[in-house]
C-alpha cells in the first residue's frame, strides 16, 4: 500500500480533447469532422492543432481513436483515417465505429437455492420410456419389478409413433433381406443419381490455344470509387450541424464516469431551473430609461405612482444542463437561452447551489447580434475530463459572428476560471 508502481508512471501522459462535428446521425454520418481542441501533456495544456506537426498535428494523425462522450458515458469510437489543413486549421476526417457490446454477467450462484424433488410431475418434460410390451418382457425374465417411485408414466395414446414400411421385397433387384428384417421397399418416386453411361469412353475436346493478340479484361478501381471510399468532410457552420465530444488518451483503459447530476426530486430540479429562467430574463431585458422629471411647485404634494416594470422576455432555444463535476460532488448547472424577441440577446449563465439552496452564480455571459465581433456567443459542449484525473471540465464553444473559439472552463472554489483557449479561427 503506498507503493508508486514505476512501469505504469513512467513516460509522458498525453491525453487529447477535441470535438466531432458532424450532420446526419451519429451512427451514419453524412458529412464529419473532427477538430482538436487540446492536448494534456501531464503538466499543461497544448494547442491540440499545432502540438507536434509535422505537418498534420499529433491529435489527427491516421490511425488515431478517439472515445465519443455524452456527459462521460461512451457513445462509440471515431477513428481518423486521414488529415486536412482548412486554411490553418487541421482537421481530422474519418469513419464511426459502434461501441462493443457489454459483456454478459455470470450467472447468480445457486447454492443456497433449496430444490424440490417430486416423485412424478405429469408437466415434466423427459426423453423417453420404456414401452408396455418391455415391461412385460421384463417380467417373464424374471427381473425384479421397478418400485413404484420409478415406474414410467402410462403411454400417450394420441402420441404419433413410427411405423416400419412392410412388404414383398421381391423384383427390387436386391438381395433378399434376412428373415424377421423390416428393411422397407424401394420408393419408385424417390429421385436418384444416374451416371452417363458413355462418360467413360468419351475423350475430351482439345481446347483451343489462347490467343495471345485476344483483349482482356482487367478490373481497376475508378477514380470516382476511390473518392467515395474516403470519408466526406464536412465545411462551414450549416444549421443542422451537431456536436459531440471525444477523448483520445495515451494510457490504456478507458473512462467509466457519468458526470450528469441526478436530483433528489423533479421539483428540487424544476425549482433550480426556474430561478436561473428568472436569472436569464433579467440578464436580457431592455434595460429601463430614467424617467423623466418636471419641475413641479413646492405647494404640490401630490402622490406619485410609478409604473409597473415591464414584463420579462420570453427565452427561446434553452439548454439546461445539470452535472457532477467530481466523484460524489454538488450540481454545478448551466444554462443557455436567447431572448424570444428583438432586439436578439444571447445569455449563459454558470451556477451552482449555495448553502441554503439557491442558485449562486459563477459566470454570467451576455451579448446581442449587434456585438458579436467583440463578445461572442458562450454554446455549452458538454463537461469532459480533459486531464484524465477523474474531474470533469466544462467545454464550449465562442462563437463571433466570423469567428470562433473553443474555450475549457474549471469549476473549483465557487468560481469558474478560464483554463484554455483557443486561438481565434474563420469560419464560412
Amino acid at each position: 500500500m503506498g507503493r508508486v508502481d514505476d512501469q505504469t508512471q513512467s513516460g509522458t501522459h498525453l491525453r487529447s480533447t477535441a470535438i466531432l462535428e458532424y450532420t446526419g446521425d451519429l451512427k451514419e454520418m453524412k458529412q464529419s469532422r473532427l477538430v482538436p481542441i487540446a492536448i494534456w501533456d501531464g503538466a499543461q495544456y497544448q494547442p491540440g492543432g499545432l502540438y507536434l506537426a509535422q505537418p498534420a498535428p499529433l491529435a489527427v494523425l491516421s490511425g488515431t481513436q478517439y472515445e465519443l462522450q455524452d456527459s462521460g458515458k461512451p457513445e462509440g469510437f471515431f477513428n481518423i483515417r486521414g488529415a486536412e489543413d482548412l486554411a490553418g486549421l487541421w482537421i481530422g476526417v474519418g469513419s464511426y465505429e459502434a461501441p462493443p457490446p457489454p459483456k454478459a454477467k455470470a450467472p447468480a450462484s445457486r447454492s443456497n437455492h433449496t430444490y424440490v424433488v417430486k416423485d412424478f410431475d405429469p408437466d415434466k418434460p423427459h426423453f423417453a420410456h420404456r414401452p408396455a410390451d418391455e415391461q412385460e418382457t421384463s417380467k417373464d425374465s424374471g427381473s425384479a419389478p421397478a418400485p413404484a417411485s420409478q415406474k414410467a408414466p402410462a403411454v400417450d395414446p394420441d402420441r404419433p409413433t413410427l411405423h416400419p414400411r412392410t412388404g414383398d421385397d421381391s423384383g427390387s433387384g436386391s438381395a433378399s433381406a434376412p428373415t424377421g428384417s423390416n428393411a422397407p421397399d424401394a420408393d419408385p418416386d424417390r429421385p436418384t443419381f444416374h451416371r452417363r453411361a458413355s462418360a467413360s469412353t468419351e475423350t475430351p475436346t482439345a481446347q483451343p490455344p489462347i490467343d495471345p493478340d485476344r483483349p482482356r479484361l482487367e478490373y481497376k478501381q475508378p477514380t470516382e470509387q476511390e473518392k467515395m471510399d474516403k470519408a466526406e468532410a464536412l465545411f462551414g457552420l450549416p444549421k443542422e450541424m451537431n456536436q459531440v465530444a471525444g477523448v483520445s488518451d495515451s494510457r490504456s483503459g478507458g473512462d467509466t464516469l457519468s458526470w450528469q447530476f441526478f436530483w433528489a426530486t423533479p421539483e428540487d430540479e424544476g425549482k433550480m431551473k426556474a430561478a436561473l429562467e428568472e436569472i436569464a430574463q433579467k440578464a436580457v431585458a431592455p434595460s429601463a430609461a430614467a424617467p423623466a422629471t418636471a419641475s413641479k411647485p413646492a405647494s404640490a404634494h401630490r402622490r406619485t405612482h410609478q409604473p409597473p416594470p415591464p414584463p420579462l422576455p420570453m427565452l427561446a432555444d434553452e439548454q439546461f444542463k445539470a452535472y457532477s463535476l467530481s466523484f460524489g460532488g454538488g450540481a454545478t448547472m448551466v444554462l443557455t437561452a436567447r431572448s424570444a424577441s428583438e432586439p436578439e440577446k444571447y445569455v449563459t449563465i454558470i451556477a451552482a447551489p449555495d448553502f441554503y439552496g439557491n442558485p449562486k452564480v459563477l459566470l454570467q455571459q451576455v451579448t446581442s447580434d449587434a456585438a458579436l465581433d467583440v463578445s461572442p456567443r458562450y454554446r455549452l459542449i458538454d463537461a469532459v475530463d480533459t486531464e484524465g484525473n477523474g474531474r470533469a471540465d466544462l467545454l464550449f464553444e465562442l462563437r463571433g459572428r466570423t469567428w470562433r473559439q473553443f474555450a475549457i472552463y474549471r469549476i473549483a472554489e465557487g468560481t469558474a476560471t478560464e483554463a484554455f483557449v483557443t486561438q481565434p479561427t474563420p469560419v464560412g
